[in-house]
């Protein structure tokens, strides 16, 4: 497992261009939203309150562009229905996608903190650097999840408007690039219910040295358990097409 999860690794981070949109784009946003803002985001400064939700936008970018578009392109070649004639079971191979999806994430959270120390001279006691961090990395296992759902419900021509679809139509609508208390009540509502929200909101209380909100974990839990069992459910169907 451990060969073919490096050989994955290395086959995302050899596309420009997934590395551009996934890592760039964060950065660019970030750097051009947050420089020069004095005031202040959800009780503490606009920098440090960017900080995490370009981690989050970040992180669901990099789970949701490494697997669900590779499983999409083998399901169509046909190396899905080859790979089930060889020793390789059903679950290694979807947990090296997930895997694949988890370690692009972290590198993902680190190099935007890593821009935030550097450029924007954010500065956090490690305790709070690595709690943050953590919860984001931990919390994008539920868009790891629903990239290999993706994967399985659409083929390699519309993958990749789905995914700019939920990528987008999650971060606008969770509040990754504005407040949602900026939004009329009930589209507040509506936001809430989403999954990047809670991610923003779990990244942001243990940011500032906050236990984690029970509702936040639960939406993440229910999202992740969710997904989990589509994913499944769709690759057994996918198996008996086959």
């Amino acid at each position: 497992m451990t060969v073919m999860l490096e050989l994955e690794i290395k086959r995302a981070l050899r596309d420009w261009r997934f590395v551009l949109f996934t890592v760039g784009m964060p950065i660019i946003i970030y750097l051009s939203s947050a420089r020069g803002q004095g005031h202040t985001l959800g009780g503490t400064s606009a920098a440090k309150y960017l900080l995490v939700s370009m981690a989050v936008f970040s992180a669901i970018g990099a789970a949701l562009n490494t697997g669900g578009p590779r499983i999409a392109a083998e399901r169509e070649v046909g190396w899905t229905r080859q790979l089930r004639l060889t020793s390789m079971s059903s679950g290694l191979y979807i947990t090296v996608k997930v895997l694949t999806a988890a370690v692009i994430s972290l590198a993902a959270i680190l190099t935007i903190f890593l821009f935030g120390a550097v450029f924007n001279h954010v500065r956090m006691p490690a305790a709070l650097w690595l709690a943050s961090g953590c919860a984001v990395w931990l919390g994008s296992l539920v868009f790891c999840a629903l990239s290999v759902m993706l994967g399985y419900l659409f083929s390699t021509t519309s993958i990749t408007i789905g995914l700019m679809v939920v990528n987008m139509g999650f971060s606008m609508l969770g509040g990754l690039f504005w407040p949602v208390e900026i939004f009329p009540s009930w589209l507040r509502a509506v936001a809430e219910l989403t999954p990047t929200y809670h991610l923003a909101e779990l990244g942001h209380s243990t940011q500032l040295g906050h236990w984690p909100h029970l509702s936040d974990l639960a939406v993440l839990g229910g999202c992740l358990a969710l997904f989990g069992a589509l994913a499944a459910w769709l690759y057994r169907r996918d198996e008996i097409r086959v």
